[in-house]
């Protein structure tokens, strides 16, 4: 790992299982976690709408809905279903390390 690069604990992979979202708080940033098919996914909680927390959201399929005013984004790619070519949800790398969730913040 390169100096610049700062990972934080997302806890155990066995706590976010299959399908479920959750919150994870590291100072002033909130992360949404999701287990998409056994991968696991980091996005930032606010949507870029108008800053929704996606952490609330519904996941079905691939896309992560903002509970606020629905639009979805792919939380693979942070990419908007709709409407194309807006905002980005940014998405975090991440990394499994003796089987704990670690998210690239910096």
């Amino acid at each position: 790992m390169s100096r610049d690069e700062q990972y934080v604990a997302g806890g155990p992979v066995a706590s976010l299982p299959e399908g479920a979202v959750r919150a994870l708080y590291v100072d002033d940033l909130t992360i949404v976690l999701v287990n998409l098919g056994g991968q696991i996914y980091a996005l930032d909680d606010r949507c870029p709408h108008q800053g929704g927390p996606l952490s609330k959201g519904t996941l079905k399929d691939d896309k992560l809905m903002c509970p606020w005013h629905c639009w979805s984004f792919d939380v693979r790619t942070g990419r908007p279903e709709w409407p194309e070519g807006y905002w980005r949800a940014t998405r975090y790398p991440v990394k499994l390390e003796g089987g704990q969730i670690m998210v690239r913040i910096g």
